[in-house]
């Protein structure tokens, strides 16, 4: 409020309450066309952020169960036990593909909300006539 300025002369007998609506959330259906397809590019960029934080986590699991995996094989190995070392790297690497399969196509509540209001800027702009 620092473009508000009263001088001395501005008496109010009671409480002044300002209302600025820029900063209040505007629902979707509000919007004007050229402000969803605005929004669209910013949820996707939004998404494809999250889902680059997510790979990255998952990167990062990736490579410490690998290590260990390849640690436990190597220490099998050394100790005369080639086939349970084998064995370990098989089945180690098969449970790493299907938690990581299970944790990347799952999307989080944060995706979720994402995809919402994707598919609801899509049928907006759908109903407008304009997609």
């Amino acid at each position: 409020m620092r473009d508000f300025k009263a001088g001395r002369d501005i008496n109010v007998g009671g409480d002044v309450h300002i209302h600025d609506e820029s900063s209040q959330p505007k629902l979707l259906v509000l919007c004007t066309n050229e402000e969803l397809f605005g929004e669209r590019i910013h949820r996707k960029s939004v998404l494809a952020g999250e889902r680059k934080r997510k790979f990255k986590r998952l990167a990062s699991a990736w490579l410490f169960s690998g290590v260990v995996l390849a640690g436990g094989a190597l220490w099998f190995y050394a100790n005369g036990q080639a086939n349970f070392s084998s064995l370990l790297l098989g089945l180690g690497g098969l449970a790493v593909a299907f938690a990581s399969v299970k944790v990347f196509e799952q999307p989080t509540e944060f995706e979720q909300r994402q995809l919402a209001a994707l598919k609801e800027i899509h049928h907006i702009l759908r109903e407008r006539g304009v997609e």
